[in-house]
């Protein structure tokens, strides 16, 4: 419910959003249209690679990575473009990762 206030907000300002949920490995890719209509699919283990690999595969579709997450991971994935990580509000700040990193404080 956090990441989504946060990718709504962001959608509400005009900007065109896909959503990538991912745990060990892809499980869905889909626009976001304003509505709650996404089902939260997967839970678990985490890998960031499998979303990087993606972006990095499609570096000409996205102006950049919003990348929702606990921050409980690493990566061996170098991003092609700009990444912002977003911590919710309950996370340990991980400042390995590749990009801007921030928390969500409430």
């Amino acid at each position: 419910a956090e990441f989504f206030n946060e990718i709504h907000h962001i959608y509400k300002v005009g900007v065109d959003i896909t959503v990538v949920q991912c745990d060990t490995s892809i499980k869905s890719i889909e626009p976001y249209r304003g509505k709650n209509e996404i089902s939260v699919l997967g839970r678990g283990g985490t890998e960031f690679d499998p979303v990087l690999d993606y972006y990095n595969a499609n570096i000409g579709k996205y102006t950049s990575l919003v990348y929702f997450t606990d921050g409980e991971c690493c990566t061996r994935v170098k991003p092609k473009g700009n990444v912002l990580w977003v911590l919710s509000e309950e996370s340990q700040l991980n400042e390995s990762l590749p990009g801007k990193v921030i928390k969500l404080e409430l």
